[in-house]
């Protein structure tokens, strides 16, 4: 046997005080008696309570003695030596849209069978199991790590919610994999598809039921001399045909509305036309909703677009000059040296300097090594360039060009646009606030330029770096960080999330880039100058469809089997049964004193 808590013996030291107590007695007060007739019965008593004598059996000491030793020993934490089992695993929890696909009668999601599937297993681990927790989202993060308080992880759980984006599932395998290393043990995922860990090894636990499901997967606002026209687009996950009735809200209220039949797996595009100009939202509802709400509606902020100041660093790119000289958002400038500060955008072809501009997004092509992302040793390619559908850039994937040569890239904070030989060739993403964009090529290499979506690409990325919206943004997609571009006598900016939260944008600055976008909505961005005049401009934060309205297991189960138990060398604590020994002993006082009154 063994104490955890040794100090805790101190409290035997109370053993001497209560045989003290017992020992030391206090003398009768001097009384006069008028005979000396009963003077040898008061010179008995008188010797039964001297101070000091011998010390006699005494029920009531011996209970209180035994009393103050369980105490003592129940402070210490004692414990015997033994065998037990426990469990270490490190628990993942998808967070990601398609998880609150709803069951079959409506009542629970997948998020909440998970949820409560994860608390049973937490509440059933054995006493000293330890387990860490990560959240999948976007942006994974580690919620507990090995832990072995189950209040703890229980009250994490019951807060938990999903977001109506979609799961960064490198980072979340950089996540578990450092989590099982420091904790040992299994990896148990729930999640709603197979296989999203790749070559892990974890147990999964998965939550499909084969939905249909149909989802809006675009829109879109231009105006004409004959207004405004609004394109959506749908598409049905599935293998049903189904018809749904599109309705189109212009600042809130009903405008048009149309019946369409949908196909199993492909788009279909909707047209509203003679839109307003001075129509400031867009939203579009597709109805009856199906097994996944959040992606039967899209937001749209409209606004006039501001030109923006794009400086291109280069010693001679024609095709590049040409097709960004076609850009209405953009006002073109051409250097062969960063001088100046003051533009939105800077694009370096084949170099980079030293020293980054302080201000504006940045554009690297055909870029040399540098500490900002990885560049790879130059090599020849003899497949074809092919584009991504990737989530934050839409409509790259019909890209496709040769290229002689070009050196592969890799950076923590992109994601793949352009690909070939299972090398990334291009990528994107954003980086302590700045948008950037990094191509591993020079277009000279290339019959890029000759093919019609070169100018398209451009097109779509100026739309990435500034969208068409005064505040710089119009629509975004859920559990993507968006930055802003301000009003140049702004003095202060906050934004009120879909959930009614206010975040503040500005002071300090620079404005800081918005990263509370789990959820899908309206959001209001409020700029006020020094004047005290305020302008609210809003915005659209849409569900994430790429990957997550898709209801169906898209891959095949792996072997597996369910999370190990194991039997450890541990101490196997007692004090619960002194503790109640302890309460049966002064039970047993009690009732004896009760008797001897």
């Amino acid at each position: 046997m063994g104490l955890l808590q040794p100090l805790g013996l101190l409290a035997l030291l109370s053993v001497p005080v209560i045989i003290g107590m017992y020992l030391w007695k206090q003398k009768y007060q001097q009384k006069q008696v008028p005979s000396l007739f009963l003077w040898e019965k008061v010179l008995t008593q008188t010797k039964s309570q001297q101070p000091w004598q011998k010390l006699k059996k005494n029920k009531l000491m011996l209970l209180q003695i035994a009393a103050a030793v369980l105490l003592s020993f129940a402070l210490a934490a004692p414990f015997v030596a033994g065998n037990m089992q426990v469990q270490y695993a490190v628990l993942a929890l998808d967070c990601s849209l398609s998880m609150q696909t709803q069951t079959a009668d409506g009542k629970q999601s997948r998020f909440d069978l998970a949820k409560k599937d994860m608390m049973d297993w937490v509440e059933q681990s054995p006493e000293h199991s330890s387990f860490s927790l990560v959240m999948l989202t976007d942006n994974p993060f580690v919620a507990v790590s090995g832990g072995q308080d189950k209040q703890t992880v229980l009250q994490l759980l019951q807060k938990a919610q999903p977001t109506a984006g979609g799961v960064d599932w490198e980072r979340a395998k950089t996540l578990l994999t450092a989590e099982q290393d420091a904790l040992g043990g299994d990896i148990v995922l729930y999640t709603d598809d197979y296989g999203n860990l790749g070559s892990m090894e974890a147990v999964e636990q998965i939550y499909n039921q084969q939905e249909q499901n149909t989802a809006v997967t675009l829109l879109s606002h231009t105006l004409q001399a004959d207004g405004g026209y609004v394109l959506t687009r749908l598409h049905q996950y599935g293998t049903e045909t189904v018809q749904k009735t599109v309705t189109l809200f212009a600042d809130g209220a009903v405008y048009d509305t149309k019946t369409i039949t949908l196909q199993p797996q492909q788009d279909t595009d909707v047209v509203f036309e003679g839109i307003s100009e001075q129509t400031k939202t867009l939203e579009v509802r597709v109805s009856p909703q199906d097994a996944l709400p959040l992606d039967d509606v899209r937001y749209l902020g409209v606004g006039k677009a501001q030109t923006q100041k794009v400086l291109l660093v280069t010693k001679g790119n024609i095709f590049l000059e040409k097709a960004l000289s076609l850009l209405e958002q953009v006002d073109f400038y051409k250097t062969e040296a960063v001088q100046t500060e003051g533009y939105g955008l800077y694009i370096f072809d084949g170099i980079i300097p030293e020293t980054l501009p302080t201000d504006g997004h940045l554009l690297f092509l055909n870029p040399p090594k540098n500490p900002w992302f990885t560049v790879g040793a130059e090599q020849n390619f003899s497949d074809m360039v092919r584009g991504t559908d990737v989530a934050g850039l839409e409509n790259m994937q019909d890209i496709t060009f040769a290229l002689q040569k070009g050196t592969p890239l890799s950076a923590n904070w992109g994601k793949t646009i352009l690909q070939a030989e299972g090398k990334t060739l291009g990528l994107f993403g954003e980086m302590d606030g700045r948008k950037m964009t990094a191509l591993g090529f020079d277009v000279h290499n290339s019959d890029f330029p000759l093919q019609t979506t070169f100018p398209v690409m451009w097109y779509r990325l100026m739309e990435w770096y500034f969208p068409e919206q005064v505040a710089g943004v119009s629509q975004s997609v859920a559990g993507q960080a968006v930055s802003f571009a301000l009003k140049p006598d702004t003095q202060k900016a906050v934004v009120q999330t879909a959930e009614g939260k206010e975040i503040a944008i500005l002071p300090p600055t620079p404005a800081r880039t918005l990263t509370e976008t789990t959820q899908s909505g309206w959001y209001l961005l409020k700029e006020t100058d020094a004047k005290g005049n305020t302008t609210t401009t809003p915005f659209g934060v849409n569900a994430q469809t790429v990957g997550e309205s898709d209801l169906y297991v898209t891959k095949e189960k792996a072997e597996q089997t369910t999370a190990a138990k194991k039997t450890i060398h541990a101490g196997k604590p007692i004090t619960i049964w002194l503790l109640l020994l302890l309460l049966g002993v002064i039970l047993t006082e009690w009732w004896v004193n009760c008797r001897e009154n």
